[in-house]
């Protein structure tokens, strides 16, 4: 696959599309000083090319009772393929966790969760991750307060 190169054009729509997921085509294409059949053809041809990976609202969680976020490190037994790949497929099963990355290091996976109170929290963890076979060490740090929350990435 031939890798798409940006033009400033490409960086501007990022960037307001990250700010304002739910700007009209109508204004990107104001904003950007283009027409909208075009400005359109560039949003598509970013969707397709993978640089946009879906549209979603960022939704409070303490809006829907989720008043504790936690962050989970994990240390398995094994980091053998087969071990990372099975616990990456238990993941996906827990829809209290909202983000997973695999780490380099002592700690080879963190997860961002979200509960509503300590006691599902505690639930959570002790039913699917400190009983679970392979995982050596489970260390938690909770959120006490967000004081910066931007897109994924800078865009200049």
């Amino acid at each position: 696959m031939i890798k798409k190169e940006l033009d400033g054009i490409d960086l501007k729509i990022l960037r307001i599309l990250q700010d304002e997921g739910r700007v009209s085509n109508l204004d990107l294409s104001k904003k950007i000083g283009m027409s909208p059949p075009p400005t359109l053809r560039r949003v598509r041809d970013l969707e397709k090319n993978g640089f946009i990976d879906g549209f979603r609202a960022n939704i409070d969680p303490s809006k829907l009772g989720y008043d504790l976020t936690a962050w989970i490190f994990i240390s398995l037994k094994n980091q053998n393929e087969e071990s990372l790949n099975s616990f990456e497929k238990l993941v996906w099963g827990w829809e209290a966790i909202r983000e997973c990355y695999m780490l380099n290091g002592e700690v080879d996976f963190i997860l961002k969760s979200v509960s509503k109170n300590m006691a599902e929290f505690n639930e959570f963890l002790s039913r699917n991750i400190t009983s679970n076979e392979n995982v050596s060490s489970v260390k938690t740090a909770f959120a006490i307060k967000t004081t910066k929350r931007l897109g994924n990435v800078p865009i200049d």
